[in-house]
């Protein structure tokens, strides 16, 4: 049996290299994606703490102010763009629509958990 020696061009195994605006567009995206974590996150913080205050002291429970607070949150993050230089005026509106779903999920997460901590201990 003969061996033989199979021979590779090394310029016909190619990868293609990643352009730098693909990286780019990459790091932007994962950049929004945290923004919006993050204002889901501070958004059902604040709902806690606010209408933990007004249910601790005998006020009334309105259900139009964290939903303000939640459209404020989304808001604001078009102004981080602009802050960040990430280019608001790009995103389409399935952009903005992934933005504010993932700022309402979190906030939604957020103050649920909170709630139910609170609910266990006063029981």
């Amino acid at each position: 049996m003969t061996e033989e020696s199979i021979q590779t061009n090394p310029e016909t195994t190619h990868i293609a290299p990643v352009s730098v605006s693909e990286t780019d567009e990459y790091t932007g995206r994962v950049i929004r994606t945290i923004i919006a974590v993050l204002a889901g996150f501070l958004a059902g913080l604040v709902c806690f703490v606010t209408e933990g205050a007004a249910a601790q002291s005998g006020g009334s429970r309105s259900a139009l102010f964290p939903i303000l607070i939640l459209i404020a949150a989304i808001i604001i993050q078009k102004h981080i763009f602009m802050l960040l230089r990430l280019n608001p005026s790009a995103l389409e509106k399935k952009d903005w629509f992934y933005q504010g779903f993932m700022t309402f999920s979190f906030w939604f997460v957020t103050w649920t958990i909170l709630l139910s901590g609170t609910a266990i201990e006063t029981a």
